[in-house]
């Protein structure tokens, strides 16, 4: 960053200007500013990176009249700096559940931070703590099918409880990696993911399932984008999707996964759990 401005100050000497805006607004256009801007900021930040790995234990389960599609969800963080979510503290100490905004905590290399209105959290009485709103779309629809159905009613968006659970295999490469977890609980004041964790909602869960009693045999994709509204920084984005093409057969309540992408699970990445 130290290089950078001194690269820019030389310049508008160059140019024998004594005022650096006017400098910008006459050289470039406004957008090349903006990325210049957002590169300088992104290489002076901890950013988080969150990767969701595709589905796991997939199955299908009968409950009464409905018939479900269950799985495991997986994500961890591979950035430089920890996905770190704190209520905003003017709601601190308000008695009664309200929803509540959300402050992404974002550290700077140099020391220090800022704070960005990211989400709310929310109240999950299913789970009886609190999560955070829309942090990933489950999206199912049909790669094989004859006489496709119209999923766009299975599209859901997830809120989830942000918090370390199992520590990332230290033979798999991540910088800035946390060795012991930070963010442990489902906070109502924060919540987190330290870089090196992973977190994993497991089939089992109330809401990790997908309604299908309607959907005929054939083969589907089922894909997890995390972040899906860019309510939070990541230093990537182009790694918020995964996702896995199965067959699915509704006359003997079975599934079978064909394809990964991308190729890796929590069994061969994950390490200890917390």
């Amino acid at each position: 960053m130290a290089e950078i401005s001194d690269m820019l100050i030389s310049r508008v000497k160059e140019e024998k200007r004594d005022n650096i805006s006017n400098f910008l607004n006459d050289s470039f256009k406004e957008e090349a500013i903006n990325e210049v801007a957002a590169l300088v900021r992104k290489e002076g930040e901890l950013l988080p990176d969150l990767v969701p790995l595709p589905a796991q234990d997939v199955r299908v389960d009968k409950r009464g009249s409905d018939i479900l599609l269950s799985f495991s969800t997986t994500y961890f963080n591979q950035g430089k700096g920890p996905l770190e979510l704190i209520a905003d503290p003017k709601t601190k100490g308000i008695r009664s559940d309200i929803v509540r905004d959300v402050l992404q905590r974002i550290y700077l290399i140099g020391g220090g931070y800022r704070d960005r209105v990211s989400g709310t959290f929310l109240w999950h009485q299913e789970h009886l703590h609190y999560h955070f709103d829309d942090f990933v779309i489950y999206d199912l629809e049909a790669v094989d099918v004859k006489n496709p159905p119209d999923l766009s009613g299975v599209r859901t968006k997830s809120t989830f409880c942000i918090r370390d659970i199992s520590l990332v295999d230290k033979n798999y490469a991540i910088e800035n990696r946390a060795n012991d977890a930070k963010y442990k609980i489902c906070g109502k004041e924060i919540q987190g993911i330290s870089v090196g964790w992973g977190d994993t909602y497991f089939y089992s869960y109330v809401d990790q399932n997908l309604n299908i009693t309607d959907l005929p045999s054939g083969i589907y994709r089922l894909t997890f984008i995390a972040n899906p509204e860019s309510r939070f920084e990541e230093s990537n984005i182009d790694n918020n999707r995964s996702s896995i093409v199965f067959d699915l057969n509704m006359e003997n309540l079975t599934v079978k996964v064909l394809e990964e992408t991308p190729k890796v699970t929590w069994e061969e990445i994950g390490g200890q759990e917390e």
